[in-house]
């Protein structure tokens, strides 16, 4: 007999037992009734449409105040637009809210025991973070653009061009989901798992940005990091000046590609990891 989990709304089978397709749908299925029922997820979704509103309600707030230029619509979409790698850092993170305690609370070792494979727990985990993460993304841009538009002055014109930014960053967003759920399968500790996530991201990116000042060949490969060109090819203030990595066909072709070469380097990492990893 398959393991409950038992909630408010009644109780769900969270083993794997069946074959092929019918073992990952109720993964599939146990994750999502374990995730709805929960707190952590609406706890992030929550927080991160609280500061979002903060930001744009202070704003609102200092309109009053004498020659303060910054209560537009461009100003507050400008300030993601400029630090879209924030992106990634929440795909992390949320991949520590939904996964961390997993060894710790047996989830992974029950899964296992009653039929599901390692591989088919890393792509479910892969495929339920980030169909999470693009419904709490959706929220959260729909209360940052709605509290804009109604609190702050200005034209919208900057509201397209955060979407677009957005899009344009989601491929490497998705595998930064991919990379935390690979080290947070293959590594024990949580505290080494998220360092090694920060380093392939941040760390070894800006390193290799600062070493290609002087060494071409790196500068070449640095510059082909979305951590790295999301912070040196994207621009935009108030005076007007703009800089749109993905305005030109080129600039969203390196989006798409490091994006869709990360989920595919990440994924299959992961993969050659979940059948090694130790519960």
């Amino acid at each position: 007999m398959l393991p409950r989990y038992e909630g408010q709304g009644g109780s769900l089978e969270l083993g794997c037992a069946g074959d092929g397709g019918g073992m990952m749908l109720n993964y599939l299925k146990g994750e999502a009734y374990r995730i709805a029922h929960g707190r952590a997820a609406y706890l992030f979704a929550g927080t991160l449409c609280a500061i979002v509103l903060a930001a744009n309600v202070l704003l609102w707030a200092m309109s009053s105040t004498p020659g303060f230029p910054y209560a537009t619509v461009r100003f507050s979409m400008s300030n993601l637009v400029s630090m879209l790698p924030l992106l990634f850092y929440m795909a992390g993170l949320l991949v520590w809210v939904l996964f961390a305690d997993d060894r710790k609370d047996g989830t992974l070792k029950n899964a296992i025991a009653h039929g599901c494979s390692r591989r088919d727990l890393f792509l479910g985990k892969c495929l339920v973070a980030t169909v999470l993460g693009l419904a709490i993304l959706a929220v959260v841009l729909a209360v940052y653009v709605g509290s804009a538009v109604l609190l702050l002055e200005g034209s919208t014109e900057a509201v397209a061009i955060l979407l677009e930014g957005v899009a344009s960053a989601l491929p490497f967003t998705a595998a930064c989901v991919v990379l935390g759920v690979a080290v947070c399968s293959a590594l024990p500790k949580t505290v080494t798992a998220f360092l090694v996530w920060v380093a392939v991201v941040s760390v070894i990116p800006a390193v290799l940005n600062v070493i290609g000042l002087g060494v071409e060949p790196v500068a070449r490969l640095a510059s082909w990091l979305p951590a790295n060109f999301f912070a040196n090819e994207v621009a935009i203030n108030q005076s007007g000046l703009a800089q749109f990595l993905w305005d030109t066909p080129e600039g969203l072709a390196k989006c798409l590609i490091a994006g869709i070469a990360g989920i595919a380097v990440f994924g299959a990492v992961g993969l050659w990891r979940a059948g090694k990893a130790e519960l």
